[in-house]
C-alpha cells in the first residue's frame, strides 16, 4: 500500500527543496566547522582598544596538510580560520609596527570553534610575545551540549579496547544497557532510546538502516577524537531523535610515525568473586578468563611532503571467556580482525580531499549462561566495509566554504548455530527458562547504506546590524536491508515445567525493507555585538518506505535463482524539523556562557519496522500439546502477514521535542565547569495493535492467592488483525540535569568528572522487555520486543520508568604524573544505578501464552554497579627516535560482582530473579606500546 499526501503538501515540499537546492549553487560556498573540522576566529586590537585591520595571522599544526593556514585582519580587525582539523594549534599574529603575538597549545576539536582576542604591544618593548592559555577554551557558538574525547583521553585512559564504544559509555548523559560489555552497544543517551542515535566513522554514517543501532566499531588506536553532540544538534542532521556520534579518524603528516601494541590478560590474573553450579554437573565454575590478546600496528606519513598523506592500521582481537556456571570448556570466542587506510590530499591551496576504507572480521557469539547452554547459542560473524569515497573540502576564502562526501558501508552477518547443527530443534522451558538443543532462529542479515551530501556556507558581517554564518545543504540517502530467517528443523518447543506444551513452526522465511530519502537544511548563527548569538535552522527530509524485491530461498537459506516481488512503496514522510538555539556571553572575556536550545527530531524510516509484512515472509504456527492424542494437535494461532498482518498508510514519523538550557563557566585558564537542564517530549512512536481482535476482561489467580487482570480474545484468533501504526498512549518523558567539571592537563596531571541526575518514563515498545534488554522505541526485528501490543495483556502495567532509566551516573576519570619517577598513574570510576525491571508471570489464555507484568516497570532495579579501572605506566625514551611504553591495567578493582541479566522475571519460576550475567570481574591487563618517529 502507498500513503499518499494531498498534491498542495506535496507541492509545498517540492518547491522547498528546489529553493535549497538552488541556494546551494547561488550562494557563494559557505564557511562553518564541517563536522570533521573546527574554526578558530578572532580579532585584533591594539592596547587602547582600537582593532587593527591588516595584521598578518597564521595558524600552525603538524594536523595542516599543505602548511601554515595564513589570512589577514580585516576592517574590523577580525580574522577567521574556518577549516581546522582536530589537532594542536599555534597562532601567530605580526603588524609593523608592533610586538610579534603568538600563542601555542590551543586544542582544536571537530566540530568546535573557539574564539581569541589578541592585543598587540606597540614595538621595542619586546622582540616577540608568547602568550600561554589566552583566551576561553570554551566552544562559543554551540548552543547545545556536547562531549569530546581526544588523544589525551584515548591513549591514557584505561578501557577495555574494544572500540569507541570504551569512550561512549563514558560520556555525560549516557545510559549504556551494559556498562562493561564490549559486545552490548546500545546506549540512551539523555532518555533517548538505543534506535534513535546516528553513527559516523569520518562522517561516513553507519547506522543500521533496519534498527538504529551502530553496525561498525572501528580499532580505538586508529581514532582521533570521538566528538559526541548530545544535546542541540544543528538542522544538518536529521533522521534521528538522540544523539550525534562522530568518529574522527587519525590521519599521516610529514614525518613518518608508527606504533604498535599489544595487550594480554591471563587466568591466573582474574578473580573467580562467583560461583555457581553448572547444570547437569555436580561441579562449580566462575568467570574463566581463556584467552585475551589484542594487538595493533599503524603508521603514516607523506607520499608527497604537504601534498598526499597516508595512514592505516590493523588490530587483531582475540577475547575468550565464559561466565560462572557454565562449562568453561565451551567459552565464548569474540574475535576481532581490523583494518583501515586513509589518504589526505591537498590538491591545491584551500582544496583539499580524504579518503578512507574501514572493515572489520568479526566473531561474536551469543554468551553461554546458565540456562542458555553452549549448544543453543547462536554464532554471529560478520564483515563490515565502510568506505568514504571523498571528501572534497574547497576553502575559497576566509569566509566561505563548500564541502561534498560521498560514503557506503555494507554490512554481511551469519548466524549459525554454535553446534554446527542446523537440524536439532529448540526446546525452552517456561518456567524455567532453560533452553535446549540449537538457538531458536538462525539465517543471516545483510545491510548497505549510501549516502551523499554538500554543504555550502558563508560568513557575512555587518547584514543588518549582526554578523551571519549561513549554511545551506543538501542530502541524499538511500539504505536497505534483507534478512533469511530459519527456525533450526523448522520447529521450537516450549515445556511447562518439564512437560511439554507448545509447539511454534515455521517454514524458511525472508523479510527486508529499503528507504530513499531526500533532504535540505538551511541555518543562520547570528552574532550580535559579539556577545549574542543565535542559532535558527530547519530541515526538510522526504523519505519513501519501500518493501523491495528479494531473492527466493530455499529451507536452509540458499538462493534459489527465483525472485520474490515487493510491494512498493508503503507510505511517504514528509517532515519539517525546527531548530533553535542561543548562546549569549554574560562576562566580556567570553568565560561565562549561557546556552539554550530547542529542536524537533524525528526518526527516519527503520526498514526492520516494515519487513515483517514483507511477501516473503512466510506464516508462523502455534500449536498446543494434547495430552489425548500425545501431539502438538491443538492449535491456538496462524499469524499469515497476508491475513494478520496490515500497515497503516497514513503512519507518521515518530519525534521528540527537545529542550535544554545551560551554563558553561571557565574558573580559571585550565579549569571549566558546565551545568545544564535537559528535557525532552516523546510522541507518535510506532508500535502493533490489534484491530480485529474482540477481547473481554476477566481475572486469573495466581500461584500466591493474588487474582490479576487479563484480557482474553472473545472471537477465532484467525480474525485478529496486527496493525503496525501509531497507537495512542505510547510516550516518552525524560528531565535531567547535568554537571561536569573539567581540569585539562597542567602540572602533570588532567581530570574530568560529570554527574547526571535524570528520570526516563513513559511507554514504548521496550517497555515489556527483560533487565537485561535495551531501551529503544522501535518493533525492528533486531531487538527482542518485536511483536510488543499485539496483544493488549502486553500494555498491563507496561507504563513506567523505561529500560535504561538510571536516576544515578556519576563518572571521574583523570591522569597523574609521579614526580621523579617516570610513572604516570590513570584511573577511570563509573558509577551507575541498576537498571529498571518488574515481576511478571506467564498466562496461557485462547490467544495463546502471554507474559504479563504484574507491578509497574521500575518497581525493582537491577544491583547499582561501581567500575574503578586503573593504568600505571612507564616510558622509556629511545631519544629522537621514539619511546616504548610498559603498561598494568587492573579493570574493575573492586571486583563488584553486579548482575546484568536475569535467569527469568516469572515470578513463580524456581529461578525468578537469579542473575545470569555477571560484569567481569577484577582482571589484570598487560601492556606495551613502541611509538616511534615522534
Amino acid at each position: 500500500m502507498t500513503a499518499t499526501r494531498s498534491a498542495p503538501a506535496r507541492h509545498r515540499i517540492q518547491s522547498c527543496l528546489v529553493i535549497l537546492a538552488t541556494a546551494w549553487v547561488l550562494l557563494p560556498p559557505a564557511a562553518d566547522a564541517q563536522g570533521l573540522s573546527g574554526a578558530l576566529v578572532g580579532t585584533v586590537k591594539d592596547e587602547q582598544g582600537a582593532v587593527t585591520p591588516g595584521a598578518l595571522v597564521r595558524a600552525t599544526s603538524p594536523a595542516l596538510i599543505g602548511g601554515p593556514a595564513t589570512t589577514t585582519t580585516d576592517e574590523k580587525g577580525q580574522w577567521r580560520f574556518p577549516v581546522l582539523l582536530p589537532g594542536i594549534y599555534g597562532l601567530d599574529i605580526v603588524l609593523l609596527g608592533f610586538t610579534p603575538h603568538h600563542q601555542p597549545d590551543i586544542h582544536i576539536g571537530a566540530g568546535a570553534t573557539l574564539e581569541r582576542t589578541v592585543v598587540l604591544q606597540v614595538a621595542g618593548i619586546a622582540q616577540s610575545v608568547v602568550v600561554q592559555d589566552s583566551g576561553s577554551r570554551i566552544e562559543a557558538r554551540s548552543s547545545g551540549f556536547e562531549t569530546r574525547f581526544g588523544p589525551e583521553y584515548l591513549r591514557t585512559i584505561p578501557s577495555r579496547r574494544f572500540s569507541m564504544f570504551d569512550s561512549i559509555r563514558a560520556a555525560p548523559g549516557v545510559s549504556p544497557t551494559s556498562p562493561s560489555s564490549g559486545t552490548v552497544t546500545t546506549v540512551s543517551a539523555f532518555g533517548s532510546g538505543g534506535n534513535e542515535n546516528l553513527f559516523l566513522i569520518d562522517g561516513t554514517n553507519f547506522t543500521c538502516p533496519c534498527a538504529g543501532v551502530s553496525r561498525a566499531e572501528p580499532s580505538i588506536d586508529i581514532i582521533q577524537e570521538v566528538q559526541i553532540q548530545s544535546v542541540g544538534v544543528s538542522a544538518e542532521y536529521g533522521n534521528i531523535q538522540g544523539t550525534v556520534f562522530n568518529v574522527v579518524t587519525r590521519q599521516g603528516s610529514n614525518r613518518f610515525l608508527y606504533d604498535a601494541s599489544y595487550y594480554s590478560q591471563i587466568s591466573s590474573l582474574t578473580a573467580q568473586p562467583v560461583l555457581l553450579q553448572v547444570p547437569a554437573s555436580q561441579s562449580q565454575s566462575g568467570y574463566e578468563r581463556a584467552r585475551y590478546r589484542d594487538f595493533t600496528t599503524n603508521l603514516g606519513g607523506p607520499v608527497r611532503r604537504d601534498r598526499l598523506w597516508f595512514f592505516g592500521g590493523y588490530q587483531h582481537l582475540r577475547d575468550y571467556d565464559s561466565q560462572p556456571g557454565t562449562d568453561p570448556e565451551f567459552p565464548r570466542t569474540y574475535e576481532q580482525d581490523k583494518i583501515f587506510a586513509k589518504l589526505t590530499w591537498h590538491l591545491k591551496p584551500g582544496l583539499q580531499l580524504m579518503q578512507s576504507f574501514h572493515d572489520e572480521f568479526w566473531v561474536n557469539p551469543q554468551i553461554p549462561t546458565v540456562v542458555t547452554p553452549f549448544a543453543a547459542t547462536t554464532r554471529q560473524s560478520a564483515s563490515v566495509p565502510t568506505i568514504t569515497f571523498g571528501h572534497l573540502t574547497h576553502t575559497l576564502s576566509a569566509n566561505t566554504v563548500w564541502d561534498v562526501r560521498v560514503g557506503r558501508f555494507v554490512y554481511l552477518r551469519n548466524d549459525d548455530p554454535s553446534s554446527g547443527d542446523p537440524t536439532t530443534p529448540n526446546r525452552v522451558d517456561r518456567a524455567t527458562r532453560i533452553s535446549s538443543g540449537n538457538p531458536p532462529q538462525i539465517g543471516s542479515l545483510t545491510l548497505i547504506r549510501t549516502t551523499a551530501k554538500a554543504t555550502l556556507s558563508h560568513y557575512q558581517r555587518g547584514l543588518f546590524g549582526a554578523d551571519h554564518e549561513w549554511k545551506v545543504g543538501t542530502h541524499v540517502e538511500k539504505g536497505e536491508h534483507q534478512q533469511p530467517e530459519i527456525i533450526p528443523g523448522g520447529v521450537r518447543f516450549v515445556d511447562d515445567n518439564g512437560k511439554p506444551f507448545q509447539a511454534i513452526s515455521a517454514p524458511a522465511s525472508i523479510s527486508g525493507g529499503q528507504f530513499i530519502t531526500i533532504a535540505g537544511f538551511a541555518s543562520d548563527a547570528l552574532t550580535i555585538g559579539g556577545r549574542l548569538t543565535i542559532n535558527a535552522g530547519v530541515r526538510l527530509d522526504h523519505s519513501r518506505a519501500i518493501s523491495q524485491d528479494l531473492d527466493a530461498i530455499d529451507a536452509e537459506g540458499r538462493k534459489t535463482g527465483g525472485i520474490i516481488p515487493g510491494l512498493g512503496t508503503l507510505y511517504t514522510w514528509n517532515v519539517v524539523s525546527p531548530r533553535l538555539g542561543i548562546t549569549a556571553k554574560l562576562t566580556a572575556d567570553g568565560r561565562t556562557i549561557l546556552r539554550g536550545s530547542y529542536g524537533r527530531f524525528n526518526q527516519g524510516v527503520l526498514t526492520g519496522e516494515i519487513g515483517p509484512i514483507h511477501p516473503g515472509v512466510a506464516p508462523i504456527t502455534t500449536t498446543q500439546f494434547d495430552e489425548a492424542t500425545g501431539g502438538y494437535t491443538r492449535l491456538i494461532s496462524t499469524v499469515d502477514r497476508n491475513i494478520n498482518l496490515l500497515l497503516d498508510p497514513d503512519t507518521r514519523t515518530p519525534r521528540t521535542d527537545e529542550y535544554s538550557i545551560g551554563v558553561d563557566r571557565e574558573l580559571s585558564s585550565r579549569l571549566a565547569v558546565a551545568l545544564a537542564y535537559i528535557r525532552k517530549t516523546g510522541s507518535d512512536f510506532i508500535a502493533w495493535t490489534d484491530v480485529g481482535g474482540q477481547y473481554r476482561e476477566e481475572t486469573r489467580t495466581l500461584a500466591d492467592g493474588r487474582t490479576v487482570p487479563v484480557f482474553v480474545l472473545a472471537n477465532s484468533p484467525a480474525s485478529r488483525r496486527f496493525l503496525l501504526t501509531n497507537p495512542d498512549g505510547y510516550s516518552l518523558t525524560y528531565n535531567g540535569f547535568v554537571m561536569t567539571v573539567e581540569k585539562r592537563r597542567s602540572n602533570g596531571w588532567q581530570a574530568l568528572a560529570s554527574y547526571t541526575l535524570s528520570r526516563t518514563y513513559g511507554l514504548q515498545v521496550s517497555s515489556g522487555a527483560t533487565a537485561a534488554d535495551p531501551q529503544v522505541s522501535t518493533v525492528a526485528p533486531a531487538f527482542p520486543t518485536t511483536t510488543f501490543g499485539r496483544d493488549p495483556n502486553n500494555l498491563t502495567n507496561a507504563y513506567g520508568r523505561l529500560p535504561n532509566d538510571r536516576p544515578h551516573m556519576f563518572r571521574v576519570m583523570g591522569t597523574i604524573d609521579l614526580p621523579r619517577t617516570g610513572l604516570a598513574i590513570a584511573a577511570s570510576l563509573q558509577y551507575f544505578s541498576g537498571k529498571p525491571w518488574a515481576a511478571t508471570t506467564q498466562i496461557a489464555l485462547p490467544q495463546g501464552d502471554q507474559r504479563i507484568l504484574l507491578e509497574p516497570r521500575g518497581s525493582r532495579r537491577l544491583s547499582s554497579q561501581s567500575l574503578l579501572d586503573v593504568r600505571v605506566s612507564k616510558p622509556i625514551s629511545f631519544g629522537r627516535m621514539g619511546h616504548v611504553e610498559l603498561l598494568i591495567d587492573v579493570l574493575n578493582v573492586l571486583n563488584d560482582t553486579d548482575e546484568e541479566s536475569l535467569t527469568t522475571d516469572d515470578l513463580f519460576s524456581p529461578n525468578f530473579g537469579q542473575p545470569s550475567i555477571f560484569i567481569d570481574p577484577r582482571r589484570a591487563m598487560m601492556g606495551i606500546r613502541l611509538n616511534l618517529g615522534r
